[in-house]
C-alpha cells in the first residue's frame, strides 16, 4: 500500500439537480453500438444513455418500479451494479419495505435481476441477501446497499451494509449460480444469503470494484473521521488494508440537509471503457453530491477520472486532487477550488489544472491548510485562502481544498495567489508572472505536480 500513488482529476458535474433521483451508486455498461447506458434511482431505477459513461445528462426512462404494497419491495427498487454473463446482463437491486422515512424506518434487503436487452427490462430471480433481524418501528433495519464484482475467480461478490453495526459484510455466489449465495462468516462461505450470520470485515464501504491488473478488490466509503473518500483494497477479499490518505476531502457527512458542509456519498468506482466495475489504473470515481447549504432536492452526480499507479519503492505523499482554475466563459472572473461547482457556477469551464493538492497534511513535512472562502451573497467572488485568514478578505471560510507543502519539496510546484487585471478579484496561477492575467497576492505553498 504504501507503494500507490493515486491522483484524481477535476469533478465532472455529469447529472442533475434532482429531487427524486441519484438515491444510489450509480451503474453503467457499455452498450453494442459503443454509447453507454447509466443507472440511477431513488425508489425506481432509471436508465440513462449518453456517448461516454460521463454524458449522463439526458432524458431517463424508468427500468423498476417499486413492488405492490406489501411485498419485500414495496418501497422501491434500487439497481446498485452490473456485471456480464455471457449475453446476460446480471444486476443488483437493492430493496427496501416496511418504510416510514419520516421516523427513520425502513427495511433492506437485496435481489438479484437478469436482462437480456441492456438493462430495459429485467426478469427478478428473487430475493438473495438479508439480515438477521426483523423491521423495527423507528430504525433501519436488514443488509443492502450492496455493489456486485466479479472476483475472477469463478465467483460473485458481494459488499454490503448491514444496518444493525453498520458494517461491511461479504457474500459470494458461482458465476454459474448467481442465486446460490453463501455469506463469510467465521472463516468460511458458511451461512446462507438469506437471514444467515456473518462476519464484518470492518467499515469498508459498499462502492467496490476488481483491480484486474493487480487482482485486488477496491472499496471505497465515505469516512467523516478518515476526513474523506477513502480507498481500501484487498488480496483476499476479505482484508482490506486503507490508503493512508483519503482520494478527496471532505468536513462532514450530515445527511440532516441543509447543513453547513457539503455531502458527497454513495460512490462506486468504475471503468470508463466498458461502465462496468473491473478496472484499470485508470478508473471513474463517481458519486452523489450535496453542496453545502442545500437539501437533497440539489443532487448531483459527480464524476472524476483517477490514475492509480504502483511504484517499486513508497510514496512519501501517495494521494493529490485536482486543484482547479475555473472561468466563467461570460464575465471571464475565475474560481478556485478542489470541488464540485453547481448552481450559479454550473456554466463555469475549467482553465487550467494549476497543482494537486494533498488530501490531508503530510506526516514528516510542515503543510499549509488551504480553504475556500465566499463573500456574502449575492456576490460571487470566491478565493482560496489559509485555513483562518478568509475574513482578511470579508469572506466566509467554506469547504477545505486540501494541504500545501509549505516550502518546495521534490516533485512539488508552487501555487501562487494573484489579483486579476481587470477587477483585483482572487484566483491562483502556478506562475510567477500571474501568467499576464494579474499581480502576485502571495505565494501560497507548494502542491503536487502530477
Amino acid at each position: 500500500m504504501d507503494c500507490i500513488s493515486v491522483r484524481v482529476g477535476p469533478p465532472q458535474v455529469v447529472r442533475g439537480p434532482f429531487p427524486d433521483e441519484l438515491d444510489a451508486t450509480f451503474a453503467a455498461i457499455r452498450l453494442p453500438d459503443g454509447r453507454f447506458r447509466g443507472f440511477t434511482a431513488n425508489g425506481a431505477t432509471y436508465a440513462v444513455d449518453g456517448d461516454s459513461i460521463s454524458d449522463m445528462g439526458g432524458p431517463r426512462r424508468a427500468v423498476l418500479q417499486p413492488g405492490a404494497p406489501g411485498s419485500i419491495n414495496d418501497c422501491g427498487r434500487w439497481l446498485t451494479s452490473t456485471a456480464r454473463a455471457a449475453d446476460t446482463l446480471i444486476g443488483f437491486v437493492h430493496q427496501e419495505r416496511a418504510c416510514d422515512y419520516n421516523v427513520g424506518r425502513t427495511d433492506k434487503s437485496m435481489a438479484i435481476a437478469t436482462s437480456r436487452d441492456d438493462g430495459l427490462t429485467w426478469t427478478d430471480l428473487g430475493t438473495i441477501i438479508s439480515g438477521m433481524d426483523s423491521p423495527q418501528p423507528d430504525r433501519i433495519t436488514g443488509e443492502g446497499d450492496c455493489s456486485l464484482v466479479d472476483g475472477h475467480d469463478g465467483f460473485f461478490y458481494a459488499y454490503c451494509l448491514r444496518n444493525s453495526d453498520w458494517q461491511t459484510i461479504v457474500a459470494r455466489a458461482p458465476a454459474r449460480a448467481p442465486t446460490d449465495w453463501r455469506k463469510y462468516y467465521d472463516g468460511a462461505w458458511r451461512e446462507p444469503g438469506l437471514g444467515g450470520a456473518a462476519t464484518d470485515i470492518g467499515f469498508v464501504g459498499t462502492g467496490a470494484a476488481y483491480l484486474e491488473d493487480e487482482g485486488w478488490v477496491a472499496a471505497v466509503a465515505t469516512d467523516p473521521w478518515f476526513g474523506g473518500l477513502r480507498l481500501s483494497l484487498s488480496r483476499d477479499k476479505i482484508a482490506f488494508t486503507d490508503l493512508d490518505e483519503p482520494l478527496v476531502p471532505i468536513d462532514d457527512a450530515n445527511w440532516d440537509r441543509p447543513a453547513p458542509t457539503d455531502l458527497s456519498v454513495y460512490a462506486s468506482l468504475l471503468n470508463p471503457e466498458t461502465g462496468g466495475n473491473t478496472i484499470g489504473g485508470r478508473f471513474v470515481l463517481s458519486y452523489i453530491f450535496v453542496p453545502a447549504g442545500k437539501g437533497f432536492e440539489s443532487r448531483y452526480l459527480v464524476h472524476r477520472d483517477v490514475t492509480l499507479n504502483a511504484h517499486a519503492e513508497p510514496r512519501p505523499v501517495q494521494a493529490g486532487v485536482a486543484l482547479v482554475r475555473w472561468q466563467d466563459p461570460m464575465t471571464k472572473r475565475f474560481v478556485s477550488t478542489t470541488g464540485a461547482l453547481t448552481g450559479e457556477r454550473a456554466d463555469y469551464r475549467m482553465d487550467t489544472i494549476v497543482a494537486y493538492a494533498l488530501t490531508r497534511a503530510p506526516h514528516n513535512s510542515a503543510s499549509v491548510k488551504l480553504v475556500e472562502c465566499e463573500a456574502p451573497l449575492p456576490a460571487l467572488d470566491q478565493a482560496v485562502a489559509e485555513d483562518g485568514r478568509c475574513g482578511e478578505q470579508a469572506m466566509v471560510q467554506g469547504r477545505t481544498a486540501g494541504w500545501l507543502f509549505a516550502s518546495e519539496e521534490a516533485g512539488s510546484v508552487p501555487v501562487y495567489r494573484c489579483r486579476a487585471n481587470t477587477d483585483q478579484a482572487s484566483f491562483i496561477s502556478g506562475a510567477s508572472d500571474c501568467e499576464g492575467l494579474g499581480v502576485i497576492d502571495r505565494l501560497l505553498g507548494y502542491g503536487l505536480a502530477r
